[in-house]
């Protein structure tokens, strides 16, 4: 073969390998969806919903391990996930989110124990557990061309508490995937290092995939709210216009019924509450999600002062 043919044949392999060779591959995302997972319900008009956020525990052998003590792995997950389920209920918004409980876990026996001890100024709490994470890195290298694949992979479980009682109202499981690509031929093209963006992408991915069904959840228990105090024919009401409130708007109250304790399960169970009234919004009265109240006045029934710890308000 003569000098010539063989530079051409060199190009030519050149040629063909340049034009093989692709650019950095977009972060990919796989959402694991559970199969009972509903759509997301969408309201014209709804009374937002107190909801506090603890942070989540973490779970995973990766960030208890001796070898990453000391190296924030651990709080770093634990704050990624807080985050992002944060940013997608207040993405909603259908919730007045609070803030956040770090101190409370929830243990195995499906209750928090003394859970009214804590004030929490809010209707639910939710818990999370990152129960899984890891990365792994894969590759092929060819002749003339390499390619490198970074995964990460992560599973959480989430719960709803009613911060009434201390039950789990709700809790799933989700998984996630995300991965990034790169490639290079004959030297030329991207040489990627550690993507740690993936370790976010691939949390964000597993609540995705459960995020709908936990907030139908939260939509499709009634809206409450409780009575601060009654002053002759005013009823003031916990809540106002950044719930939704409005003018006009009408609430029927009840008063709780006896906590009973089941044999079965030994844990208390609300019996269903008894109506004694319905009330009227006549004026809001500004502040914030906390502070905020509703004076309404009574159109049917009567709501006895010395009862109003045994009171609340829901939606008529």
């Amino acid at each position: 073969m003569s000098f010539g043919n063989v530079i051409m044949a060199a190009s030519a392999i050149f040629f063909f390998g340049c034009a093989g060779f692709q650019k950095d591959t977009p972060v990919e995302l796989l959402d694991i969806a559970p199969e009972n997972e509903s759509p997301l319900i969408q309201d014209s008009y709804q009374l937002k919903k107190k909801v506090a956020i603890g942070r989540f525990t973490n779970d995973t052998r990766i960030a208890n391990s001796f070898l990453n003590a000391g190296s924030g792995t651990k709080e770093s997950l634990s704050r990624a996930a807080n985050d992002i389920l944060t940013a997608k209920l207040a993405k909603t918004n259908k919730f007045l989110l609070i803030e956040r409980y770090d101190s409370l876990a929830i243990g195995r026996e499906q209750s928090v124990s003394n859970i009214q001890n804590y004030k929490i100024p809010a209707d639910y709490l939710i818990l999370g557990s990152i129960s899984e994470f890891g990365r792994n890195t894969t590759g092929d290298v060819g002749l003339f061309d390499r390619t490198k694949k970074q995964t990460a992979n992560a599973k959480v479980t989430i719960r709803i508490v009613d911060t009434r009682n201390g039950m789990i109202i709700f809790g799933e499981e989700g998984s996630g995937t995300a991965s990034s690509e790169t490639g290079s031929v004959l030297g030329m093209g991207s040489k990627a290092g550690y993507d740690d963006t993936l370790t976010d992408k691939a949390i964000d991915a597993a609540i995705s995939s459960v995020i709908n069904n936990l907030i139908n959840k939260l939509d499709n228990d009634p809206w409450k709210s409780y009575i601060l105090s009654v002053e002759g024919d005013n009823v003031f009401i916990s809540g106002g216009s950044t719930q939704g409130i409005k003018i006009n708007d009408e609430f029927v109250v009840y008063k709780r019924g006896n906590v009973v304790t089941n044999p079965q399960t030994n844990m208390p169970i609300e019996l269903p509450g008894t109506r004694v009234a319905q009330v009227r919004v006549d004026k809001l009265i500004d502040g914030n999600e906390l502070t905020e109240i509703s004076i309404a006045h009574v159109i049917d029934g009567k709501v006895a002062i010395e009862d109003i710890k045994n009171y609340y308000v829901t939606e008529k």
